[in-house]
């Protein structure tokens, strides 16, 4: 047994609670896992299922052939594969399964970032996190049609006027319990604005940006889980580390970053500026910024680290962050947390982020990231 495993608690993840039949009395909880680090985990009972068990995946198992072969068909899965890069499974597969995953494949993390998050998740509200979900995305939808929805930075002045326009534009919510077929990532908390499917990169379709916006945060870099990539991606993260206290504002021109300046005068912002504008240049596809985020999950920390995790963080009322570049599209993709930044509508009141005191949107609730 080893002195301090990782514990996993069924019966404190509330997504999973009380959504459909069969009850999770007659399904079985299912952690899927890597083989190589199967034994520093245990499942804590009670847990309310008929039965739990730890699935230990070798690194050529996908999650769609572990689902055919070794996991029940009334199952509660949540997957923590360190070592793989998950990809989301055919429906015909998933069945009447419910599946969170906690994406851990495209950065480095720690047996503590596992654990931490482990405690995230069993603070997740998801009743909580969907109601803010629906406030925001009808503050959205209405400032949309008036016109009038920016992203501010009060402190560097910065202001970007956004659009909902595009005809395949695809707005993915990962808040909310689960219901059978379904998939989230773990810890939930996050919606994304894309110009079109997250898979489908494209870097000509552009989403409808205008402005100037502040990057300041922990930056992320992902680089999928090839270990010829370790060195680079450590360098790249710790060229834009200096952001988490010293901001870069980056203008952009029709969904496309065309310049980038640091936000201060301190050396730090000058060369995480330069390290951006030398990869803006090397690779013009990342100049196109793939996705527009905000992070909801209001009852977490950012941990300092190169963390794709970090993705869900919601601050105080939410945090707003971009993303540039996919993998395997793009040797990296960037994450650039933005907690200093707010949305608000056309009167200037803040829907979501740092001051936080109709057209449908199209929604799809399913596990989409592509950094798992």
């Amino acid at each position: 047994m080893v002195a301090h495993p990782l514990v996993v608690r069924p019966a404190a993840y509330r997504q999973f609670a009380g959504t459909e039949e069969p009850s999770q009395g007659k399904r079985a909880f299912c952690l899927v896992t890597d083989a190589a680090v199967a034994d520093g985990f245990v499942i804590e009972g009670p847990h309310g299922y008929a039965e739990a068990r730890i699935v230990a995946a070798r690194p050529e198992d996908t999650l769609q052939s572990l689902l055919t072969t070794r996991v029940p068909e009334a199952a509660d899965l949540l997957v923590v594969r360190p070592g793989a890069f998950v990809t989301s499974p055919d429906p015909a597969a998933v069945g009447a399964r419910r599946i969170s995953v906690m994406p851990c494949g495209s950065t480095p993390v720690e047996e503590g970032h596992l654990r931490y998050f482990l405690s995230v998740l069993e603070r997740t509200d998801p009743d909580a996190q969907a109601a803010r979900a629906d406030r925001f995305l009808a503050g959205l939808e209405q400032a949309a049609t008036d016109g009038g929805l920016r992203i501010v930075d009060t402190a560097q002045g910065t202001s970007c006027a956004v659009g909902l326009d595009g005809p395949e534009l695809e707005v993915n919510l990962q808040a909310g319990r689960l219901g059978p077929g379904e998939q989230q990532i773990a810890p939930s908390g996050e919606i994304s604005i894309l110009p079109r499917p997250i898979t489908d990169f494209d870097p000509a379709c552009r989403l409808a940006l205008d402005g100037e916006l502040t990057l300041r945060g922990w930056p992320i870099v992902h680089a999928g889980y090839d270990p010829a990539l370790d060195g680079p991606q450590d360098d790249l993260f710790r060229q834009l580390l200096p952001l988490h206290r010293h901001p870069v504002v980056v203008t952009v021109v029709a969904g496309s970053v065309t310049a980038c300046r640091p936000g201060t005068d301190h050396p730090a912002a000058a060369g995480a500026a330069k390290a951006l504008d030398a990869l803006l240049d090397a690779d013009e596809r990342y100049r196109t910024v793939w996705e527009l985020g905000f992070g909801i999950h209001t009852d977490m920390a950012a941990v300092p680290a190169n963390c794709g995790l970090n993705e869900v963080y919601g601050a105080v009322d939410g945090a707003v962050h971009l993303g540039l570049g996919l993998t395997p599209f793009t040797r990296f993709a960037l994450t650039f947390l933005c907690p200093g930044s707010a949305v608000v509508d056309g009167t200037g009141a803040v829907l979501l982020g740092a001051s936080a005191t109709t057209r449908r949107l199209r929604r799809t609730n399913r596990a989409g990231c592509g950094c798992h």
